[in-house]
């Protein structure tokens, strides 16, 4: 049995880390899958570096020695550092880095991502978009798309559309939250009995954001949940109609999957790979000016039949698709020269 050993910074709550739980549990006759993280806490914003310790790095080398994985996937840039030193001492370990945005975030992102793809065996990538976009020069025959469906989700029980709006992830500037409560004001402007739940932990925008929903008078229609598990967003979800996330970078963006397959219309920037599976007016609302997507908002909300045609549009969208987990065992086998292709138990 094959060693397959999934590197990742730190244990957080974020795509990543939300996708590589659902392989917890999962068991095949070919591969032992293990999620190894480095460090004990996430950095603080603006200081990339706070977060590392060389003791941890050196610590997680030796560790991964005595492993001995016979593949080792690389997520994120602060485990590239570990992964080009192990690789470094063990050169016969095939490597294979996982990219998760489609560009690089900042300086140190860039270089360490570069170094290791000039040292993987094979690249991943979460959609098309971050594939064609990060490494370009990248040869197509040792690369993969890996699907970030992390589950099949049954979706929630409701056909009356309500102004109420939903988002889950990190409360983090990458999000551009400020923008969907500005979004939101409009529509509760005029519909008093408009909600948005915003559910996540805290990634140096919260304070911020807070205080510009008590400056706008809105605080008592706006719901920062902290941190919720996969049962309670659900459950949150069933109260809610839209899904409303205004992001300036993504890549896959595992939520509005999440999002789509629970029933809740996309209200989302078309960045990233969201363009590619959000169609505007068909199974989402894209959002390029604030007024003119409130108004669709508004349209939809006077017209249950439009909003119950588009919902069903993107719940059918990810029917019968590959997940994450199925997809990992894949393209590990392949990585592996694994010809069998038995299932997952």
């Amino acid at each position: 049995m094959k060693k397959v050993i999934h590197l990742i910074p730190y244990d957080g709550i974020g795509g990543v880390e939300s996708a590589a739980h659902t392989m917890e549990g999962i068991l095949d006759s070919h591969l032992n899958f293990k999620v190894f993280y480095i460090f004990k806490k996430q950095s603080n914003k603006g200081n990339y570096f706070s977060s590392l310790s060389l003791l941890r790095i050196f610590k997680s080398v030796i560790e991964l020695l005595c492993i001995k994985p016979d593949l080792v996937i690389v997520s994120l840039w602060r485990s590239c550092i570990v992964a080009i030193l192990f690789k470094l001492l063990s050169p016969k370990t095939k490597i294979v880095l996982f990219l998760h945005y489609p560009h690089d975030y900042h300086l140190a992102d860039k270089i360490f991502t570069k170094l290791m793809s000039l040292m993987s065996y094979s690249l991943w990538a979460d959609s098309k978009d971050t594939l064609n976009s990060r490494i370009s020069s990248y040869p197509s025959g040792n690369s993969d798309v890996i699907s970030f469906v992390a589950r099949r989700f049954q979706p929630i029980k409701q056909n009356i559309v309500k102004p109420n709006f939903i988002f889950w992830g990190r409360i983090h500037e990458q999000k551009c939250i400020e923008r969907a409560i500005n979004i939101f004001a409009i529509i509760q402007s005029k519909h008093p009995e408009a909600t948005y739940t915003i559910i996540g932990p805290d990634g140096g925008e919260l304070a911020k954001l807070k205080n510009q929903v008590s400056k706008m008078g809105i605080q008592e229609s706006v719901n920062f949940t902290g941190p919720q598990n996969i049962n309670s967003i659900i459950e949150f979800s069933s109260k809610s109609s839209f899904y409303l996330q205004t992001s300036k970078l993504e890549g896959m963006a595992m939520s509005v999957v999440e999002a789509m397959q629970l029933g809740l219309l996309p209200v989302v920037t078309p960045v990233g790979e969201i363009k590619n599976y959000c169609k505007d007016s068909v199974n989402s609302l894209y959002i390029i000016d604030n007024e003119r997507v409130s108004q669709s908002i508004f349209n939809l909300l006077e017209d249950s039949n439009l909003y119950n045609i588009m919902k069903d549009t993107a719940m059918a969208h990810w029917k019968n698709h590959e997940i994450y987990s199925e997809s990992v065992i894949r393209a590990s086998k392949k990585a592996l020269n694994i010809n069998k292709n038995e299932g997952i138990v």
